[in-house]
């Protein structure tokens, strides 16, 4: 029996034929194409989304390094009147010219060199001696958790953003705006208010470089002229006179060839002075200023 083809059935035939090229062609071109499209823009968002995050690192960098900037020149501002550190001759030998160019004669000089950094506390009656037992209240009671938690600092901050990953590949450019914005207002807004609020409340110089050689001159000469040096050092950011004292000196005898004695006033009188020598050392600070 044979079987013999319609029109109908060879337009049908024909359809087929080219429903199956067209899928055939499809599935070998086309496919791998959408497939390459796809993989190309999911590459494009994922590097869009590094870039912003790579942007919003270096804007944090930049509000950081402005922070460290600040830092630098209030250090600078804070610490140009001390004195660089010296040696026991080194103060002996400055001090000795001193007292020779008010025209005064050093009798004995006393130098007590430091042994740890200095510790400044107010006096115990005053409102800044309250607020520092306060605060040094706070710190023993808080150590254990501050030891734990963030302390706030640019560093810290830095680190954190470094030690963070690039992201996934389908991380989304939305996300990442989320963690550079509140990156940024860490730093520019947290950090430095923080910064900034420890520098106005700062109540003593604990382990921050200054040290102090505790020194007592005892001097002789004119009244006018000891009281004229005294003055002097008063006036001295960085010296702080602790006390003095004001002694009489007992009249000169003078023996003269014939046997004769004469006692003569010389109108002289010692002055002794107990001061503070304030020195600092930025490497006693822990701080090692950026390369430019």
């Amino acid at each position: 029996m044979e079987a013999t083809l319609t029109a109908r059935d060879k337009k049908l035939l024909y359809m087929l034929g080219f429903i199956v090229i067209a899928f055939v062609f499809g599935w070998v071109l086309i496919r791998p194409i959408v497939k390459s499209i796809n993989k190309t823009t999911d590459s494009i968002a994922s590097a869009q989304a590094l870039k912003q995050q790579n942007d919003n690192k270096v804007m944090g960098l930049t509000s950081a390094q402005l922070l460290v900037e600040k830092y630098d020149e209030d250090l600078a501002a804070a610490t140009e009147e001390y004195y660089a550190p010296m040696d026991s001759s080194e103060i002996d030998k400055m001090f000795t010219m001193y007292v020779l160019e008010f025209g005064l004669s050093a009798k004995d000089l006393l130098i007590s060199m430091p042994t740890e950094a200095l510790e400044e506390i107010p006096y115990k009656y005053s409102d800044e001696r309250i607020e520092y037992d306060k605060q040094k209240k706070s710190s023993s009671s808080s150590s254990s958790s501050s030891s734990s938690s963030s302390s706030g600092t640019v560093e810290d901050e830095i680190a954190q953003l470094s030690s963070t990953g690039t992201g996934t590949a389908n991380s989304s450019s939305s996300s990442s705006q989320a963690s550079a914005d509140t990156f940024a207002v860490s730093i520019t807004k947290t950090a430095l208010d923080a910064y900034m609020e420890k520098y106005m409340t700062v109540k003593d110089t604990t382990a921050a470089g200054i040290t102090a050689a505790d020194v007592t001159i005892v001097l002789t000469g004119t009244e006018f002229r000891a009281q004229k040096l005294l003055d002097d050092l008063l006036v001295k950011p960085s010296i702080r006179v602790t006390g003095f004292a004001w002694d009489e000196l007992p009249p000169v005898v003078r023996t003269y060839e014939d046997g004769s004695v004469e006692v003569v006033d010389t109108g002289e009188k010692m002055l002794t002075i107990r001061l503070k020598l304030y020195m600092y050392n930025d490497e006693d600070a822990g701080y090692e200023a950026p390369k430019k």
